[in-house]
C-alpha cells in the first residue's frame, strides 16, 4: 500500500512539460491580458481567484493571458474555448497544478486520474451510478435527511454549512461504507476539510517545495491525507478479510467497487486504487453538495415563495409512504430551478486548471506547449451574453427549459467531456431531496439577510459555517 501523498506520479502518465516562464520562449502572439511587476499578479490571484477570473472576463473578453509566479496561463471563458479544451481537445490537455494537489489526497481517483488509468476506473465505475442502482440510493438518501432534521427545534440556533456538512457525509458514509465508518466520522470530516483547504493554499507552482516542510501549516497537509488514506485502508482491509470467510462484498459502493471488473480483461481495481475513489466519493458526495445547499440557503433565505413551492413539490414527488421515484424527483421544476441557479452562481468546482502537452488551437488561439489553461464555471457562467443580470439570484429563469437555449459550454456545473462528474446525477438526486425536505419541514435560515464571503478552496464554499436559525415550514 502506497499512500497518496508520498505516491511518485504513475509511469503510465503522459510526462509533464516544462512550463514556459520567458516571453521569449513563445513563438505566437499572445492575447491581451494584465501586466504588472513581478509578484503583484500572484498577489492579486491568490488573494481572491474568483474575482481575479471574473476581472479577466469582463476586462478582456473571451480569453485572456497572465503571468503567474513566472510561468504563463491562458483563461478561456466562452463556450467554445470551454467545449474546445474540455471535450473537442481535451486529450491535447494534462490536469493542471490544482488537480496535482488534489492528487496528494486523492491518488489516482477518478477527480485526478490521466489517461489510460482514468478512462479505465471511469468504465469500471459506471455501474454504481446507473439509474437503477441510483433509485435503489433515494430511499436512504430520504430516510438518513428526515433522521437529521428530527433532531432540530425550531429556533436552534445552528451553522447551515456545518448542518449540511454532517448531513451529506451521513448520506455518503452510509451509501459507500455501510456503518463501517461510524467511529471514523467525526476525523475524516475534519481532515477533509483541512486537506481541501491545503490543496487550493498550495496549488500555485513552487510550492510544493513546503510538502515536507516541519512548518506545522504544511506538515498538516501530509498528516490529513495520510490520516484519511489510512481510515479508507482499514475499512476495505476488513471488508474484504470478511468476505474471505464468506461474508458478501455488500451492496454499498464500497462493495459494489471491490466487485467491478474491466470488461476488456476481466481485472479488478487494486487495494490502492479501490481507496483512492472512495476518498474521491467522499469529497465529492459530501463537500461538494453540502456547499452549494449552504449556497442555496442563502440565496433563499427570504424566498417564501420558493420555498412554498418546494413544500408543493414535496407532497407531489415524495409521498409519504412511496418510495422516491429518481426520475421525477430530479425532474421536480422548483428543486432543479433553484439547483440550477445555486450551482451557476456558487459552482462547487468553480475552476479547473490544464497544461497543455502540445500546441493546440483553442478557439482560434494558439495554445504552446507547456502552458497552464484555465476555465472557470464561476467566470463563464456570469456571462451577460448567456444570463440577464447575471449576478442575481434568479431561478426563474429555468423556466421554459432554459438551459436547451444556452450554448454548449455556457452552464457546465459538473464539467464536460469525460471528466464529467460521473456523480452528477447522484449530487442532484441528493440535493433535490434534502431541499424538497427542507421546505415541508424544517431547514436552516441564514441569520444575515447578505451572502457569506467565499472562502475558495478545492471547491466554493462558504466561510464561517453561516449561523442559522430552525425555521418550521409555513
Amino acid at each position: 500500500m502506497t499512500l497518496p501523498f508520498s505516491a511518485e506520479r504513475p509511469r503510465e502518465y503522459a510526462p509533464i512539460p516544462p512550463p514556459i516562464r520567458r516571453r521569449r520562449d513563445v513563438a505566437v502572439a499572445l492575447p491581451p491580458g494584465p501586466r504588472t511587476l513581478p509578484g503583484g499578479l500572484t498577489a492579486r490571484f491568490l488573494r481572491d481567484t474568483p474575482a481575479f477570473l471574473l476581472d479577466l472576463h469582463r476586462t478582456y473578453g473571451d480569453v485572456a493571458s497572465f503571468w503567474l509566479n513566472g510561468q504563463l496561463f491562458y483563461a478561456f471563458f466562452s463556450p467554445e474555448g470551454v467545449v474546445d479544451v474540455t471535450v473537442k481537445k481535451q486529450h491535447s490537455f494534462i490536469n493542471g497544478v490544482g488537480f496535482e494537489r488534489m492528487a496528494k489526497v486523492l491518488g489516482t481517483g477518478l477527480l485526478t486520474s490521466e489517461e489510460p488509468i482514468h478512462l479505465r476506473h471511469r468504465r469500471m465505475m459506471q455501474p454504481p451510478f446507473h439509474h437503477h442502482q441510483l433509485a435503489e440510493y433515494a430511499a436512504t438518501m430520504q430516510r438518513i435527511t428526515r433522521d437529521h432534521v428530527a433532531g432540530w427545534r425550531a429556533g436552534d440556533e445552528v451553522r447551515a454549512n456545518d448542518e449540511l456538512m454532517r448531513l451529506t457525509f451521513q448520506i455518503v458514509a452510509q451509501l459507500l461504507f455501510g456503518t463501517e465508518i461510524d467511529r471514523y466520522a467525526e476525523g475524516v470530516q475534519h481532515h477533509m476539510g483541512v486537506a481541501i483547504d491545503r490543496i487550493e493554499r498550495t496549488m500555485l507552482p513552487g510550492l510544493d517545495r513546503f510538502d515536507r516542510s516541519r512548518v506545522p501549516y504544511f506538515a498538516k497537509f501530509k498528516e490529513s491525507s495520510d490520516y484519511l488514506a489510512t481510515v479508507a485502508d482499514d475499512i476495505i482491509v476488513r471488508r474484504v478479510a470478511a468476505a474471505e470467510k464468506g461474508e458478501p462484498l455488500g451492496d454499498d459502493l464500497l462493495g459494489l467497487l471491490l466487485a467491478a471488473r474491466d470488461a476488456d480483461d476481466g481485472s479488478a481495481l487494486s487495494h490502492d486504487e479501490v481507496r483512492d475513489e472512495t476518498l474521491t466519493l467522499i469529497l465529492s458526495g459530501h463537500e461538494t453538495t453540502a456547499n452549494v445547499l449552504t449556497w442555496a440557503m442563502c440565496h433563499l433565505r427570504d424566498r417564501d415563495d420558493v420555498w412554498s413551492a418546494l413544500a408543493t413539490e414535496a407532497d407531489e414527488y415524495l409521498p409519504d409512504g412511496e418510495s422516491p421515484d429518481l426520475r421525477r424527483v430530479i425532474s421536480a421544476p422548483t428543486a432543479h430551478a433553484a439547483m440550477n441557479e445555486a450551482m451557476r452562481l456558487a459552482p462547487p468546482v468553480w475552476v479547473a486548471p490544464r497544461r497543455a502537452l502540445e500546441e493546440v488551437e483553442i478557439a482560434g488561439v494558439t495554445v504552446p506547449r507547456g502552458a497552464h489553461v484555465l476555465v472557470s464555471q464561476y467566470a463563464s457562467h456570469r456571462s451577460e451574453r448567456f444570463f440577464q443580470h447575471p449576478d442575481a439570484f434568479m431561478p426563474e429563469r429555468w423556466a421554459n427549459d432554459f438551459e436547451s437555449t444556452l450554448p454548449r459550454g455556457a452552464y457546465f456545473p459538473f464539467g464536460a467531456g469525460t471528466r464529467k462528474c460521473l456523480g452528477d446525477q447522484f449530487a442532484l438526486l441528493e440535493s433535490h431531496i434534502i431541499l424538497m425536505e427542507f421546505a415541508r419541514t424544517l431547514r436552516p435560515r441564514p441569520t444575515a439577510s447578505g451572502l457569506p464571503k467565499a472562502e475558495p478552496r478545492a471547491t466554493y464554499r462558504p466561510a464561517g459555517g453561516v449561523p442559522a436559525t430552525i425555521v418550521a415550514a409555513s
